[in-house]
């Protein structure tokens, strides 16, 4: 063979060596600071301390996992339905900042089975506030309702189940868990709702809003469905930029 010949194929095997590199992925870990819990009699006590660390540390968002500060969370878009009597109501937020849910957040009980990736908690929000902008349409108890604006949503004291149901999967023969579901149930002890500019008319508004805080709990009660299937979705997206990063076994310690 040709000095030039064994020269085109030297070149050849670098470009093929480099393109097998480039599609390892290489496994990252949990971030140094966050606490890890091994699968034994005690696993379900130690998350809760572990998760609680992990959910103030990420208050700002981590570059590294791609997660955004989370106090305030984001949310571009919540769309809530409501299509049943006494309430049939289209709601759309945007441009949403929920704040203290974070940093006002503790878990209080993990139930979990592994096996089936199935992680289960209950935590207790002291306060969540939505704020950002609304358009509104429908009926709330035979009251026609309509508007667009600013709009203020808060709960107080709310107790939230968590349900994450996973899936496992590989890459590069090591095992990953992904969330194919992320079921939200939350139960407020009182909420308060303010909307500006329902019916483009003062009065009507501010009448419309006494109305719907007198009645809040009918009120958020036939909508909570919408919101926590909303934030099952938000919170999905989150865990998964974690989850589909760092193998099982580096995350839940055998």
């Amino acid at each position: 063979m040709s000095k030039q010949s064994s020269l085109i194929l030297l070149l050849l095997i670098a470009l093929v060596a480099q393109e097998t590199a480039k599609c390892v992925t290489v496994a990252q870990d949990l971030p140094e600071n966050f606490l890890k819990c091994k699968r034994d009699a005690n696993f379900d006590k130690c998350l809760v301390d572990a998760v609680n660390h992990a959910i103030q540390l990420l208050k700002s968002g981590n570059k590294e996992f791609g997660i955004p500060p989370l106090e305030p969370l984001s949310v571009k878009k919540l769309v809530i339905d409501a299509g049943n009597a006494p309430i049939n109501l289209r709601q759309a937020l945007k441009n949403v900042k929920v704040h203290d849910m974070i940093s006002t957040s503790t878990i209080q009980r993990y139930r979990t089975d592994l096996e089936k990736h199935l992680i289960i908690c209950d935590s207790k929000t002291d306060r969540i506030e939505m704020v950002g902008e609304y358009e509104m349409s429908g009926r709330i108890l035979l009251l026609p309702i309509t508007g667009h604006g600013k709009a203020n949503i808060t709960l107080v004291n709310t107790k939230i189940e968590h349900r994450l149901i996973g899936e496992p999967f590989e890459k590069d023969g090591v095992k990953y868990m992904r969330l194919k579901e992320y079921r939200v149930a939350m139960e407020p002890k009182r909420v308060y709702l303010y909307f500006e500019n329902l019916f483009n008319d003062k009065t009507l508004s501010e009448g419309m809003n006494r109305f719907l805080n007198e009645n809040w709990e009918t009120v958020f009660n036939e909508l909570k469905a919408g919101y926590s299937k909303s934030f099952g979705l938000v919170f999905k997206e989150l865990s998964n930029k974690i989850f589909e990063k760092v193998p099982f076994d580096h995350i839940f310690l055998s």
